[in-house]
C-alpha cells in the first residue's frame, strides 16, 4: 500500500468511496438517514476540490485508491475533514495509516480535532491519537411547521471581519477561506438589529441549514426562522447537544432527530452552545 497526495483526477473515485462508506454507516448506525442514498458524487467532489486547495488530501493506493483522508489547518487548529476507507478494507490498517499521514502534515498545530461518526472503531482510533469527545452533534430533518421568520440581508465579503471575530469567539477559530466557499455555493444570511450584526447562517440548495453562529444564544430561534423562510420546504440541521436554544427551536418546529456524530479534540474548545455545524467535512 502506498500513501500519496491526491490530485484532481482522483476526486470522482474518492467521492464514490465516501458515499459507499456513508451508506454502510447509515445501514448499521443511522437507518433513519438511508433515504439520502444513493447520493450524488458532485457535492462530495466540490468539497474535495476546496479541501485540496486550502488543506491536504491523501490517498491510499493498493494499487487503486482504497481510502483517503483530508485535513485543514485554520488559525493553527488542525481538523480532520474526512477519513474514508473502502468497506471491505476496514480494520486492515488503511485508516490508521491515512490518519497518521494527515497528522504529520499538521505537525505544530495547537489543537487537533475531528467530527467522528457513530462507528465505535472510528472514535477509538481518534482517542488513541489523543482526541477526546467535546460535544455530541445531533442531526434533525423534516418540514418545519410554525416557521414565521423574515429573510435577512445576504452575507458578502464585506462582512468578513465581524464573521471572523464571531467565529473566534464561538468556535475558537476563524476560517475566511471556508466562508468564501460557503458564499459561493450557499446563501449566507446576516441577522442584524439596529444595524449591528448578531449572527449568520448559511442555507444550501438541498435544504441544509448551517453553519451558523450568534453573539447571544437568545437570538438563535430568530436566526433559524430566517433561514427556514428562504430555504426549501424540507430542511436538515446539525445542532451541538450543548446548544439548548437551537434544540428547543427545532423541537418546536417539529423536526425529527435522525443521526448523531461526536466532535472530538486534543484540548478544550468552545462548547458549541451558540453554534450550528456545517456537517463533518468543515465542522
Amino acid at each position: 500500500m502506498r500513501i500519496r497526495r491526491a490530485d484532481e483526477s482522483d476526486f470522482r473515485a474518492l467521492a464514490e468511496i465516501q458515499i459507499a462508506g456513508r451508506e454502510w454507516l447509515a445501514s448499521r448506525y443511522e437507518p433513519e438517514t438511508l433515504h439520502q442514498f444513493p447520493a450524488d458524487p458532485g457535492a462530495s467532489t466540490l468539497t474535495l476540490e476546496h479541501l485540496h486547495r486550502t488543506g491536504a488530501v491523501f490517498v491510499a493506493d493498493d494499487p487503486e485508491p482504497v481510502g483517503f483522508a483530508s485535513a485543514i489547518v485554520r488559525d493553527g487548529i488542525w481538523f480532520l475533514s474526512q477519513l474514508w476507507v473502502e468497506v471491505d478494507r476496514q480494520g486492515s490498517g488503511v485508516g490508521s495509516a491515512l490518519l497518521d499521514e494527515a497528522l504529520a502534515w499538521g505537525h505544530g498545530s495547537s489543537i487537533f480535532s475531528v467530527v467522528a461518526s457513530p462507528f465505535p472503531g472510528a472514535q477509538a482510533l481518534y482517542m488513541r491519537r489523543s482526541m477526546f469527545p467535546v460535544w455530541q452533534a445531533m442531526e434533525f430533518e423534516g418540514e418545519p411547521g410554525g416557521g414565521d421568520g423574515a429573510d435577512g440581508p445576504e452575507l458578502g465579503p464585506g462582512d468578513a471581519s465581524w464573521v471572523d471575530e464571531l467565529d473566534r469567539e464561538v468556535r475558537g477559530v476563524a476560517r475566511p477561506e471556508d466562508h468564501a466557499f460557503f458564499r459561493e455555493h450557499a446563501k449566507g444570511i446576516a441577522l442584524r438589529r439596529g444595524g449591528e450584526p448578531l449572527g449568520y447562517l448559511y442555507v444550501w440548495p438541498g435544504g441544509k441549514l448551517g453553519p451558523a453562529a450568534v453573539r447571544d444564544g437568545r437570538d438563535t430561534a430568530e436566526l433559524l426562522r430566517a433561514g427556514i423562510a428562504v430555504g426549501p420546504k424540507r430542511v436538515s440541521i446539525v445542532v451541538p447537544a450543548t446548544n439548548w436554544a437551537a434544540l428547543q427551536e427545532v423541537t418546536r418546529l417539529g423536526l425529527r432527530f435522525v443521526s448523531r456524530t461526536v466532535f472530538m479534540a486534543s484540548r478544550a474548545m468552545p462548547d458549541g452552545a451558540r453554534y450550528l455545524s456545517s456537517g463533518g467535512a468543515l465542522a
